[in-house]
């Protein structure tokens, strides 16, 4: 009989240990400053606040890191909502949990001596950009929108500004963290035009296993809440924070500048939802997906809000 006590109290003693060690997760996210708050989640131990032990792990780009998201590879994944829409449409399996922050500054670069002012002047022109991405949509609109036609190019990302500076593209749209290479890379010849109107979501996609288990999604979210509130109470320190984070990957300065083009706030909101159908539309007229029938209806059955919502009610403005 005491054996038999002495064995449940060592299994009582185990379970209540596991019980109290963290949760390992794994969170992809580039060496970008689009999301301050996953880098105040770990430079203040806030996952750890939660029992949650995080593990960051970079990729090149948002696409890529979907593509290890479900290829069960990560729990979450940070990306713009680009790579979700086409997801969505193939009926992959995931589910996006928040909108972490907005970027409105997006730009077409070129090199010159005399200012860009508007797109007619790229008329004709030869522009460099990796196709079938949201700056692909973005440019293409903002060229249809100003009754513009220009020759589109697929360039991969690292490949873009060398085409530029040696003169085979007229102009390049890259992803915003390759604003400060062209402009050092170009110099005085660095010309910028930025299109207004035109925004991105930067989300937080769930694991279809990550999806199951939405009280590990709460306590995701509540350390970026809680990242999302320094961020705002000292903004200095929020961007010295970041540039830490990030590394030598994009300077302390650059962060500085960019940091007001974005609005970091988390969210699930009408305004992605509509952009998102608006993209896969676009994605099907093209032929670049060729599966799914973009509508809101469909794009909101990928929104898991349940999480947000029992954290932060006011945060989710999506009808039901």
């Amino acid at each position: 009989m005491k054996s038999l006590l002495r064995a449940a109290a060592l299994m009582l003693f185990a379970t209540r240990a596991l019980a109290q060690d963290p949760t390992p997760v794994s969170i992809g996210w580039g060496a970008y400053p689009d999301v301050p708050q996953i880098a105040q989640a770990a430079d203040k131990k806030l996952w750890a606040a939660e029992k949650l032990d995080v593990k960051i792990v970079p990729f090149a780009s948002g696409r890529a890191g979907f593509e290890a998201l479900i290829g069960g590879q990560l729990d979450y994944a940070v990306m713009a909502e680009f790579p979700a829409v086409a997801g969505v449409m193939r009926n992959l399996k995931f589910s996006v949990v928040a909108v972490l922050s907005q970027y409105r500054s997006f730009r077409v670069i070129a090199k010159g001596d005399q200012p860009l002012t508007d797109l007619k002047a790229l008329a004709g022109k030869k522009i460099a950009m990796p196709l079938g991405t949201n700056v692909h949509y973005i440019i293409a609109s903002a060229l249809a929108a100003a009754g513009v036609q220009a020759e589109l190019v697929n360039v991969p990302p690292p490949e873009m500004i060398p085409a530029l500076a040696r003169g085979d593209v007229d102009a390049i749209v890259p992803f915003p963290n390759a604003y400060p290479t062209a402009q050092r890379v170009l110099g005085a010849q660095y010309r910028e035009l930025r299109l207004p109107g035109h925004a991105s979501s930067f989300i937080l996609a769930a694991s279809e296993k990550a999806s199951a288990n939405p009280a590990q999604t709460r306590r995701v979210l509540a350390a970026l809440l809680k990242g999302e509130e320094l961020v705002h109470r000292d903004t200095a320190e929020a961007q010295a924070t970041t540039a830490r984070f990030v590394g030598p990957a994009l300077p302390a300065d650059a962060i500085k500048a960019a940091w007001g083009d974005y609005e970091f706030r988390i969210k699930l909101d009408p305004a992605t939802l509509d952009v998102m159908v608006k993209e896969g539309q676009w994605l099907k007229a093209r032929g670049l997906v060729k599966e799914g029938e973009p509508s809101t209806a469909l794009y909101r059955r990928w929104i898991d809000a349940a999480p947000l919502q029992a954290l932060d009610p006011s945060r989710v403005t999506l009808a039901p």
